[in-house]
């Protein structure tokens, strides 16, 4: 018998596999998460950071009366200095640009998809004391936010709106085939964005996603996974951010995209540290192309033992035959699994 080649069967081919695609910018931390990837038929996308570019730019700023422009800004980077979101990003980048320094402010706690709360100090020249909230329309208590296509970040204190920051963002290369790719597999496609309505639908659109859900949670992010699961759907989640921690954790699978938080990509089961849509197609390709090596490997080790026990209990196999067949045997193995490391990209 040839128990060798059972055991090698599967070990042999994922790590072939795995070879690949970090050759090709895909660093994977569970094996075991290629057999899951081959047999997927629902994706979910976060938006920001992932479909989008991590970066943002600021286009537009509206500002209640008696509130500069610059002013509005330095209270709003002051907040946005303590966030890693891209939005965050986009607006300390334009006080850069500008020359508007950050003030002082104290106490800043951020909420994971919706916003950051802090204060400014007493004995700050500017707004001393305020107490101030930097994120979406809900969190800064903002009832009738202005309907828009782009994503917007609100200003608020305690009189309520002290500004709307209008952002920028494009989609991240080979998105739009990504998508079109997935779908073309069979895949069903999701897009869910903590950002306005208008914003996701204006992205959905722009990559043929008919199933997207705006100013989603964390929690709701999740709840929607569930809902997937017990519809009997194998789920891959794509994110980015600490919001999408939870659905990254309890998901069949889960990608990490681009320059992700330690906490994210812990929770993540491949990495794509270029944050490149094409690589995630080359995953899934490969991982159906490692799943049939495995079959492949399997089946042969199988019937190699099948049908030398009988003969060997029957003499009609000597051992030096036998001997010579255990090591062919093994030998195909190994040599059937790597021919997954020279797979081209998808």
């Amino acid at each position: 018998t040839c128990p060798c080649a059972l055991s090698l069967a599967t070990p042999a081919a994922m790590l072939a596999a795995a070879g690949n695609l970090a050759r090709h910018g895909v660093l994977v931390r569970q094996l075991d998460a290629l057999e899951h990837l081959a047999v997927i038929d629902t994706v979910l996308f976060d938006k920001t950071g992932t479909l989008t570019r991590d970066g943002m730019a600021l286009a537009q700023t509206r500002t209640r009366g008696g509130t500069s422009h610059a002013q509005a800004l330095a209270l709003a980077a002051a907040l946005a200095q303590h966030s890693l979101h891209p939005a965050s990003k986009a607006l300390c980048s334009a006080a850069g640009q500008l020359q508007v320094r950050p003030v002082s402010v104290e106490g800043v706690t951020e909420v994971a998809g919706q916003g950051l709360a802090g204060r400014v100090p007493s004995s700050s020249p500017e707004m001393p004391g305020a107490a101030l909230r930097l994120g979406s329309a809900v969190f800064c208590g903002v009832p009738a936010a202005q309907a828009s296509d782009q994503p917007q970040v609100y200003l608020s204190d305690a009189q309520g709106w002290l500004a709307t920051f209008v952002l920028q963002e494009e989609l991240r290369d080979y998105a739009r085939d990504a998508v079109a790719a997935l779908g073309a597999a069979g895949i069903e496609v999701h897009l869910l964005s903590g950002d306005a309505v208008g914003a996701v639908a204006r992205v959905a659109s722009q990559l043929g996603i008919d199933h997207f859900q705006a100013a989603c949670t964390p929690q709701s992010k999740l709840d929607f996974l569930h809902r997937q699961q017990q519809r009997g759907r194998r789920v891959a989640v794509v994110g980015d951010g600490i919001n999408d921690t939870p659905m990254l954790a309890a998901a069949q699978v889960s990608f990490a995209f681009g320059g992700s938080l330690a906490l994210v990509s812990e929770q993540a089961d491949f990495l794509l540290p270029a944050g490149d849509c094409k690589t995630l197609l080359h995953a899934l390709a490969l991982a159906r192309r490692a799943r049939t090596v495995v079959w492949q490997n399997l089946s042969w080790a199988a019937i190699y033992n099948a049908s030398c026990v009988p003969l060997a209990l029957l003499g009609w196999l000597p051992a030096w035959l036998a001997g010579l067949g255990m090591a062919l045997s093994s030998l195909l193995v190994v040599l059937n699994a790597l021919r997954l490391s020279t797979t081209p990209t998808a």
